[in-house]
């Protein structure tokens, strides 16, 4: 059974998560961790046993290297992950996968041209539930897919937060409809081909919500707030028989019949993971600024999303973490650049 060696460029927050995760996993070997910071870098390092480093080139240029691990800001993803696909090593990016679209197709051409594996962690399509889900809906459970209901709405605590911190900088985030791409993403990976685009937002952007039209006829509405008083966290694919709803706030996915519900399971099958979840979505959020352990649930997930990443290095078989890694970010930068016409979208594509 292949060892895949891997270094992490990136030791904030999650990019430390990502990392005290894989040099736990069986199929995988931390080696490297890289931080501008190189204090930081060599801290992380020496939990893990690996060697520290302060320049990304470094770790796409060691030959020992399989998989480079992109999770620094989301402005800054593109040039290590560039300088790992040139080199032809497999890279995983934290997401979303830029802030520039331009950026996100460059990436994916580099990797087409150096026979590179690119995945990106959209680490919700890797919740156990909702992969049940999707597979459900692609399988044609519901029937035809007529509508696709997302929401994140909360309240985001930045209390003493530093105003220089590059999460409260949209100019480096992209914002927050990019930056909490995760619902956005599920309704684009699950309806297709996108053919046009509405949004609306309060003036400081504390609520929007989007339209989708998809190529396919369906439509998609994403609601997404950091300044709700109360709180919603939710998938819903509508279709000619049926539909399916994941509620991350109880922890459940339901399929419904004649607006009854006939099935139901968990979004994680462990029981702590799963109240993990619901724990953390019914609480009131903070930007997690680095330092200290993810929560149970997203450990696990991140657990789910480096058995996928395993799967896809051993045979390069189509995954979720490779699939429509750009789609959600057309529809991100058309809403952020004010550009909705389905002319615009289509070009985009």
């Amino acid at each position: 059974m292949t060892r895949y060696k891997v270094g992490v460029v990136g030791c904030g927050f999650f990019g430390s998560s990502l990392a005290r995760e894989f040099a736990a996993h069986p199929r995988f070997e931390l080696t490297m961790l890289c931080d501008r910071d190189i204090e930081r870098a060599t801290e992380a390092a020496g939990e893990f046993g690996a060697t520290p480093t302060n320049d990304h080139g470094a770790v796409a240029a060691d030959a020992t290297i399989d998989l480079v691990v992109v999770a620094t800001p989301n402005h800054t993803h593109a040039e290590p992950a560039l300088a790992a696909l040139t080199q032809g090593k497999a890279v995983f990016v934290e997401k979303p996968l830029a802030v520039e679209l331009s950026e996100a197709r460059g990436m994916i051409e580099c990797a087409d041209t150096n026979g590179s594996t690119l995945m990106v962690g959209h680490i919700m399509r890797m919740m156990p539930g909702v992969r049940a889900l999707a597979a459900s809906v692609r399988s044609g459970d519901i029937g035809d897919v007529n509508a696709i209901e997302t929401s994140r709405s909360r309240w985001i605590d930045t209390a003493g937060a530093d105003p220089q911190w590059w999460k409260l900088d949209k100019s480096q985030t992209g914002g927050e409809l990019t930056h909490e791409i995760h619902e956005l993403d599920l309704m684009c990976w699950l309806g297709g081909d996108v053919d046009g685009v509405s949004s609306i937002a309060t003036p400081e952007d504390g609520f929007r919500t989007t339209v989708v039209k998809f190529a396919n006829g369906a439509v998609g509405t994403h609601t997404i707030s950091t300044r709700s008083h109360t709180s919603s966290w939710d998938l819903t694919v509508n279709g000619s028989d049926g539909a399916l709803r994941a509620d991350f706030r109880t922890g459940l996915v339901q399929r419904f019949t004649g607006g009854q519900v006939v099935e139901s399971w968990p979004i994680f099958d462990d029981a702590d993971e799963n109240q993990s979840l619901i724990d953390s979505a019914t609480k009131t959020q903070k930007y997690n600024s680095g330092g200290g352990a993810s929560s149970v649930w997203m450990q696990a997930a991140i657990r789910h999303e480096i058995d996928e990443i395993a799967r896809v290095l051993d045979s390069g078989a189509e995954s979720p973490l490779t699939a429509d890694t750009d789609r959600a970010l057309v529809v991100a930068q058309q809403v952020r650049l004010g550009q909705a016409e389905p002319a615009d979208i289509r070009a985009a594509r």
